[in-house]
C-alpha cells in the first residue's frame, strides 16, 4: 500500500496530527492486546478510592462483522472503563448458529448475553443464526423486529405482553399470522421459548394507541453517553428505515412501501451515532424501483443530508467546502446486490469504509459486478496523508468467490479494481489468510466530538484482532 505526504499541512499542524493519530492508535493497540476476550477486571471497591466516587465512562466502540458465510451478522459492542460492556446483535446469518455465530461470540466476548437482539427482516439468511435464542446459547434483554405477526400460541399467555408486537397485521396479507416459511414459524417457537425461559422483552418503540409504523423513523435506541468539555454526547442507534418507510428530506419519514414488494424491502435500518462517527447498517434495503424492489436509498440519502450536515476533510486545507449527508462507514445493503447501493446513495455518503457480508451460495452469486463498479467510483472526504497505516478508503468482504457456473467472477473483478487502487485497503477471507470477520474500532476520546478517526482489523482464525489493517482519518465537523 502506498502512502503520500500531504504538503499543505504546516509543521505545527503535522506534529499535532501525528500526535493525535498515534495516541488513538496506541489506545486501540492497547485494547487489541487484550483481544479476543476483555481483560479481567481489577477488584477495587469504591471505598478504596478515598473521597472519589467511581465514574464509569465508555472507552471504545466496536462493530464486528461476523463471517457467517451467507447472510448478515453484526455485533456492536461498547466497552466501559470498569470492564463492563453493552452489546447489540443485529441478525444471525443463514447457517445454523453453532456453525459460525455462537463460536465467534463465545471466543470474542466474555458472555453471550446481549442488551438488544435485532432481526432486520424475515429472510432466513438473517434469522437462522438467531435460533440460538431458543436454546439459550444466546440471551438478550430486549428483542426488536418489524412485527406484523402474532406471538399468541408461541409463548405462555402470562408472558404474551412481554413480546407481542403492537401491530400484528402482516402488510403482505392484511391478516394475523405467519407469512414466510415453516422455518420462520420455527424461529417464532424459539423466540417464544426465550420469553418463557429468560423473559426477553420486545423493545416498545410502538406502544401508544396512536402510534403508526412511520413513527419508528428517528426512534432512538440509547447505548450510552460520553462527555467532552462539559457537553454530553449520546451513543445510540437511530432507526432510519422500517416497513418501507424511510428517513427522507427534512429528516422526516417518507412512505416508499409497495404492497407487492420483496420481503427484503421492509428491512429495519439504523445509523450508529457516536460523536462525529456515523455508521450505517441497512439490512437488505433496496435502491432500485423495479419489479418487486423499492428504492429507499435515494430517499435515505436526502434524509442523511438533512440531519448530518457540515462534514469536511479531516485535515484542514483553508476554506474547505462542507458536505451534507456523509456517513463514515457502512455495511453494503443486500450483500452487494445489483438492486442496492445505487450511485446516488454511495456518492452522497462519501464513505471511508464499506464492509460487504457475502458467501458462496451459487444461486445468489454475490456481490454483483455492478455493485463493485459503483463502489470503485465512490470517493471519501479525506485524501491520503503521511501517517503510517492510513488509507483513504477501505473495502472489505467477509468472503469473495467466483461463480463460473453462472459466468460471474466477483473475486476476479474485485482484485482487478481494488488491488492496485491508490490508498485503498482491500481484503477478504482467504486473500492472504483465513479470517473470521472484520471489526471496526472507534476510540472514545476528546477529539471524537468533532473528528472521526477509526480502524478496521481482520479477526484471525484464533478470533484475535491484534493489529489494525487500516487507519481511517475520515472527516471533521
Amino acid at each position: 500500500m502506498k502512502y503520500s505526504i500531504y504538503f499543505l499541512i504546516s509543521k505545527k499542524e503535522t506534529k499535532f496530527y501525528w500526535k493525535s493519530s498515534f495516541v488513538t492508535l496506541f489506545v486501540l493497540l492497547l485494547f487489541n492486546a487484550c483481544s479476543p476476550k476483555v481483560a479481567p477486571s481489577i477488584n477495587v471497591s469504591e471505598s478504596d478510592v478515598v473521597g472519589t466516587p467511581l465514574v464509569v465512562i465508555p472507552t471504545l466502540v466496536e462493530i464486528h462483522h461476523v463471517n457467517v458465510n451467507d447472510g448478515d451478522a453484526t455485533i456492536i459492542r461498547i466497552k466501559f472503563s470498569d470492564n463492563t460492556e453493552k452489546k447489540i446483535l443485529l441478525d444471525g446469518g443463514k447457517p445454523q448458529p453453532g456453525n459460525f455465530l455462537v463460536p465467534y461470540i463465545n471466543s470474542v466476548f466474555p458472555n453471550s448475553k446481549f442488551d438488544y437482539i435485532i432481526l432486520s427482516h424475515y429472510h432466513n439468511d438473517h434469522y437462522n443464526g438467531l435460533f440460538a435464542i431458543g436454546d439459550g446459547s444466546i440471551t438478550g434483554d430486549y428483542y426488536i423486529d418489524l412485527g406484523g405477526y402474532s406471538m399468541r400460541g408461541y409463548t405462555k399467555d402470562a408472558y404474551l405482553k412481554l413480546i407481542q408486537p403492537k401491530d400484528t397485521i402482516c402488510p403482505w396479507t392484511d391478516r394475523d399470522g405467519i407469512f414466510d416459511s415453516s422455518t420462520f414459524e420455527s424461529f417464532l417457537e424459539g423466540l417464544g421459548s426465550a420469553v418463557n425461559k429468560n423473559r426477553i422483552t420486545r423493545y416498545a418503540a410502538m406502544s401508544k394507541p396512536t402510534d403508526e409504523i412511520s413513527d419508528l423513523i428517528n426512534v432512538i435506541i440509547p447505548l450510552g453517553t460520553y462527555t467532552n468539555s462539559g457537553v454530553t454526547y449520546p451513543i445510540q442507534l437511530r432507526c432510519v428505515g422500517a416497513w418501507g418507510f424511510t428517513l427522507g428530506a427534512g429528516g422526516v419519514a417518507v412512505d416508499n412501501w409497495n404492497k407487492g414488494a420483496s420481503k427484503n424491502d421492509p428491512t429495519l435500518a439504523f445509523v450508529l451515532e457516536c460523536g462525529a462517527f456515523r455508521y450505517f447498517l441497512g439490512g437488505d434495503m433496496g435502491g432500485q424501483a423495479s419489479g418487486s424492489y423499492i428504492d429507499q436509498e435515494t430517499t435515505l440519502i436526502q434524509g442523511f443530508q438533512a440531519i448530518y450536515t457540515g462534514s469536511k476533510t479531516y485535515f484542514p486545507k483553508g476554506a474547505d467546502p462542507t458536505t451534507n449527508g456523509h456517513i463514515c462507514g457502512f455495511k453494503a445493503n443486500h450483500h452487494g446486490s445489483a438492486h442496492s447501493n445505487n450511485a446516488a446513495f454511495l456518492g452522497g455518503m462519501k464513505p471511508a469504509v464499506c464492509i460487504t457480508s457475502v458467501g458462496d451460495f451459487t444461486s445468489w452469486h454475490l456481490p454483483s459486478i455492478d455493485f463493485l463498479n459503483r463502489l470503485n467510483a465512490t470517493t471519501s472526504l479525506t485524501d491520503s496523508i503521511v501517517l503510517p497505516f492510513n488509507t483513504r478508503q477501505g473495502f472489505f468482504f467477509t468472503n469473495l468467490y467466483n461463480f463460473p457456473t453462472k459466468g460471474v467472477y466477483p473475486r476476479t473483478k474485485g482484485n482487478t479494481l481494488f488491488d492496485t487502487r491508490a490508498n485503498t485497503a482491500y481484503d477478504y477471507n482467504g486473500k492472504t489468510i483465513p479470517i473470521k470477520g472484520f471489526v471496526v474500532r472507534v476510540a472514545i476520546n476528546d477529539d471524537l466530538a468533532t473528528k472521526s478517526l477509526f480502524t478496521v482489523s481482520r479477526v484471525l482464525s484464533d478470533y484475535s484482532f491484534p493489529l489494525p489493517g487500516a487507519l481511517l482519518h475520515c472527516h471533521s465537523q
